[in-house]
């Protein structure tokens, strides 16, 4: 999660879990933390389901953190770290919170025990403190956009937002940012999980949502739900990947560096400015530098000699900059802290298996527009049936969430087969059709494996339990049934 959108979700989650009381902790894996808590609570004033647990992924750029209704699997011995933490936490209450968005950590004052403070980080384990650190809270207090763009510790993300206002805006959205006041927190649609939400709009196609909450949930459980999920890399594969990914680090520092070494032409420019005129256009000149001696310069002719040794500083700073974050993604990489892979593209089904009758009555029969076989129920035993005798374990559910609605499976050949995105959103879609969420422009349905779904004995047909899915965002009007419909 962003610096800059930390700025508005620590607030809003120190407001929500005020009054709660922590339960246990549980660890899915490393850097992954589950913290139970009651009562529920909503994040939000739609009708979603109540959450009561709170999930941390603790990783220098895919950082999370959002409260959620489901609970992710958990190994069956916790680990030392996790027995700490819970010794700590349970059955103690939060009484408020204090945020430090710059480094994105979260303080939540419990009641007496042992450590007054529960420090939530983006880059740390979480843990039990009697005080916070010494400058836990301090934030910049830019008078300007110039003094923010100027300064290191602005984020990312902020910065390129303060370009890309006119300049007479920048002002503006730097007031909003520093008062706390947002617009409104758009996820981008066509790579949800590359930057994770904003208070801004990051791309030219954006979802917005109304509070950072909605936002860090939307964006938090499919994202932290799917790195959970086995790696269908293999050590080899892997190895490769940390590999390709650090020579291309390698060849960014020999860039980096050569910007770097302008540095000592500036130098040399401002040594001789006094036998210089500084608004004269030349070419290449040989200057004595103080410490190296003599020193071709590279001057540009279009340039006066005041713009060239300008230039040269500026690029030098670039190149320092950039060095920083090779360096940062070196130790990432070198950790196994690689970026998600982009799914691959697959080529369309093939036929359906036999089992599945090719007319049906109680089923709905639809093609993707990339090939690929859906079903959806009629009812609710054709649901049940269609679960537990008609998909594959590998196969995907579809259903809306929070309410009554049709089961949809999409039909997968192997494992291994992964649908195009716009093949999931037409089956979410489809979902979404049937269910109580068909009015919604954004209407949230659940994606999972089969093997992940359940049918709940003793209850009515068509009820299940889901252990693990993500959550797409669709609009259901925006399919047209009679295209995808078989035969169509």
């Amino acid at each position: 999660m962003d610096a800059a959108f930390f700025r508005f979700l620590g607030p809003e989650l120190a407001g929500l879990l005020q009054g709660v009381r922590f339960d246990t902790v549980y660890g899915p894996a490393p850097g992954f933390w589950t913290l139970a808590f009651t009562p529920p609570v909503l994040p939000g004033p739609d009708p979603s389901p109540a959450c009561r647990f709170l999930l941390l992924r603790v990783h220098t750029r895919l950082g999370l953190l959002f409260p959620c209704d489901a609970k992710p699997p958990n190994p069956a011995t916790p680990d030392a770290r996790v027995m700490w933490l819970r010794k700590r936490l349970k059955g103690r209450k939060v009484l408020g919170g204090q945020g430090d968005w710059p480094r994105r950590r979260l303080a939540l004052e419990l009641s007496p025990g042992e450590g007054r403070f529960l420090l939530l980080s983006m880059e740390d384990d979480p843990v039990v403190l009697e005080r916070l650190p010494e400058g836990f809270g301090e934030a910049p207090r830019w008078d300007g956009p110039d003094r923010a763009l100027a300064d290191p510790a602005c984020p990312r993300s902020l910065r390129r937002a303060l370009l890309r206002e006119e300049a007479l805006d920048r002002a503006e959205l730097l007031e909003d940012f520093l008062a706390g006041r947002a617009r409104g927190f758009h996820l981008a649609e066509e790579s949800p999980s590359s930057e994770g939400p904003l208070p801004w709009p990051a791309s030219r196609q954006s979802l917005r949502l109304p509070t950072a909450l909605a936002a860090a949930v939307a964006h938090g459980r499919p994202v932290f739900f799917a790195a959970l999920a086995p790696a269908d890399d293999e050590p080899t594969r892997l190895e490769q990947r940390k590999k390709k990914r650090l020579e291309h680090l390698e060849r960014d520092r020999k860039r980096l560096d050569s910007l770097t070494g302008r540095q000592a032409f500036g130098e040399a420019v401002a040594a001789n400015l006094s036998r210089l005129d500084p608004r004269a256009r030349t070419g290449p000149l040989t200057l004595e530098h103080p410490a190296l001696g003599p020193l071709e310069v590279p001057m540009d002719p279009g340039l006066t000699v005041i713009e060239n040794m300008e230039a040269f500083f500026r690029k030098a700073a670039k190149g320092r900059r950039g060095l920083a974050h090779v360096e940062r993604m070196e130790g990432e990489t070198l950790r196994g802290e690689l970026p998600p892979q982009r799914p691959r593209a697959q080529g369309p089904a093939r036929p359906a298996s036999a089992t599945i009758p090719p007319k049906d009555p109680d089923l709905h029969r639809f093609r993707s527009s990339d090939g690929f076989l859906i079903l959806r129920g009629r009812n609710a035993k054709a649901n049940h049936r269609l679960l537990t005798s008609l998909a594959s374990p590998f196969d995907y559910w579809l259903h809306a969430e929070g309410g009554p609605g049709a089961h949809v499976i999409l039909k997968r050949d192997s494992p291994h087969q992964e649908p195009p995105e716009a093949t999931l959103r037409e089956a979410a879609a489809l979902a979404a059709r049937a269910s109580w969420r068909s009015g919604e422009a954004h209407a949230a349905v659940l994606l999972a494996r089969v093997a992940d779904v359940r049918a709940i004995k003793g209850a009515a047909a068509g009820r299940v339990r889901v252990d693990v899915a993500r959550t797409l965002f669709v609009d259901p009007s925006a399919c047209r049934e009679e295209t995808l419909a078989e035969g169509a």
